[in-house]
């Protein structure tokens, strides 16, 4: 009796005591190996045979492979069109060429990112709207950007301005401030606005200069005469510019016309923090009038 009494007490403490698993068991219970992620992408794109010694004969594989394949493209293409029709209401529609129809295809069919569809599409309802909108350059280009350059893109066209009587797209770096002919001898001064506070670090104009998105040379706007204000728009806002002083200039970067194409595609949309430092600056420099002819005070 005794004996079975220590049976059942051992039985009971040994149901009690939880099992621990190291921390070694544990992280591999959520993190897959490079191998056998590896199997599964071959697994996804048809193309495990050798991986997974499958019976299956060459032909039968590639077969499969290549209906897959197409099966991925008729879902992607779907999805675009399906995008663009839902975003359509009783605009005007024009006829897009069938060659552009035709490249527009070949390249959207392989485009799997969400996000990336959703711009596809509205490259596509900008073409039905007004054809000839969207060059194949512009295509040719979005089509090898990778999901980060698209964000790193898309990122700088909420920085974007334009001024005076051309409507492209600048990044504007700062004001420089030339000095009079009696100081002649000294260098402009600058006052500059640093991209990088707004997720845009000269590392990333150097990505958009490479892929035909961004002009490479910092170029400089002529001197702002006193007694002609300039136009200055940043997104959907308008202002007027008046200097407060002879010999400034404006200084930026200037997209590409792929460039332009792409970010009109975008719209617009304010960075909020990016246009109080960008409004600060003008501030210093300009008396800012905004469309409706209000000044533009800073509260200090």
């Amino acid at each position: 009796m005794n004996q079975e009494k220590k049976d059942t007490q051992s039985t009971v403490e040994a149901a009690a005591v939880p099992t621990v698993k190291t921390v070694k068991e544990e992280s591999n219970t959520h993190i897959r190996s490079s191998r056998a992620r590896t199997k599964e992408l071959a697994n996804q794109y048809g193309i495990c045979h050798l991986i997974s010694n499958s019976d299956k004969e060459l032909a039968d594989r590639t077969t499969a492979r290549v209906q897959r394949e197409a099966q991925h493209q008729q879902e992607n293409l779907e999805r675009i069109f399906k995008l663009a029709y839902d975003s359509c209401s009783d605009e005007t529609a024009g006829e897009p060429d069938p060659d552009w129809l035709y490249h527009f295809s070949s390249l959207a069919k392989n485009i799997r990112n969400a996000s990336m569809q959703k711009l596809w599409s509205r490259i596509l309802k900008q073409e039905i709207i007004s054809p000839g909108s969207t060059s194949l350059k512009a295509l040719e280009t979005l089509k090898n950007m990778t999901q980060r350059e698209a964000q790193i893109f898309q990122r700088a066209s909420t920085l974007t301005c334009h001024f005076g009587n051309d409507s492209s797209k600048k990044l504007l770096t700062g004001i420089k401030i030339r000095h009079s002919v009696l100081a002649l001898l000294r260098s402009p001064s600058s006052d500059k606005l640093p991209l990088g506070n707004y997720q845009l670090p000269y590392s990333n104009l150097l990505v958009l200069m490479e892929l035909g998105l961004l002009l490479r040379s910092e170029l400089e706007s002529g001197e702002i005469n006193i007694e002609s204000p300039l136009a200055f728009g940043y997104q959907a806002s308008n202002y007027i510019l008046k200097p407060t002083k002879k010999g400034v200039t404006l200084t930026y970067y200037r997209l590409s016309p792929t460039g332009q194409e792409i970010a009109n595609l975008l719209g617009t949309r304010n960075n909020e923090p990016y246009k109080e430092s960008l409004m600060e600056l003008l501030c210093k420099h300009f008396i800012v009038e905004q469309g409706d002819s209000s000044q533009i005070t800073l509260s200090t």
